[in-house]
């Protein structure tokens, strides 16, 4: 059973930022990132399963407050409101930096200062689409919060409309679930 967050046609408005201009999700995001484990989990599921981390964060961060994604129309809307951004300045940034790295140039030390530049941008790039997101959000009715689910399978539950399967098919549950699980680790026992 889940509760509407909001009646229809109402508005969500979305977290104050914090006093240095960062969304709550922002801040979710850099948290957890860097916690052990949570990185490599989401650039496997960017390479494998094609997902935009910035979505699977969005999906996590969504579920940490036990807050679902209804279905798949809204996963698809929440998803399209970045689409052209991340495809065409994001990835971009991420394929530039990426030839960059160990190529074989005159000047190494240039080329490393170019890369950490375009590594910047590309950070920059990801928060301005993390702000894209919880704009949107905040307008979004299609929210619910499920009554009794546990958080990490509504974190994992939010995350996979932003994945597809592997290559051989293989479906992201199970990366999803344990990254779900390692992020519920992060969350203090009081806010359970």
């Amino acid at each position: 059973m889940s509760v509407p967050l909001t009646p229809p046609n109402s508005t969500i408005l979305p977290k104050p930022s914090t006093p240095t201009g960062d969304t709550p999700f922002w801040a979710f995001s850099l948290d957890r990132y860097g916690r052990d484990g949570v990185a490599p989990l989401c650039l496997l599921l960017q390479d494998r399963h094609g997902a935009d981390v910035n979505l699977v964060l969005l999906g996590l961060w969504l579920g940490s407050d036990r807050r679902r994604i209804a279905d798949a129309a809204a996963g698809e809307r929440i998803a399209g409101a970045v689409g052209a951004w991340h495809d065409e300045v994001v990835r971009p940034l991420r394929a530039a930096r990426g030839a960059l790295k160990g190529r074989s140039v005159r000047d190494v030390d240039a080329r490393d200062v170019l890369r950490a530049s375009i590594q910047r941008s590309e950070l920059a790039a990801e928060k301005m689409e993390q702000d894209m997101l919880h704009d949107l959000i905040g307008a979004m009715p299609e929210l619910c919060r499920p009554a009794g689910e546990e958080r990490a399978r509504i974190m994992a539950a939010n995350a996979a409309f932003f994945c597809g399967p592997a290559a051989d098919g293989t479906p992201p549950d199970a990366l999803l679930l344990r990254l779900a699980e390692l992020c519920v680790q992060a969350i203090s026992v009081r806010d359970r």
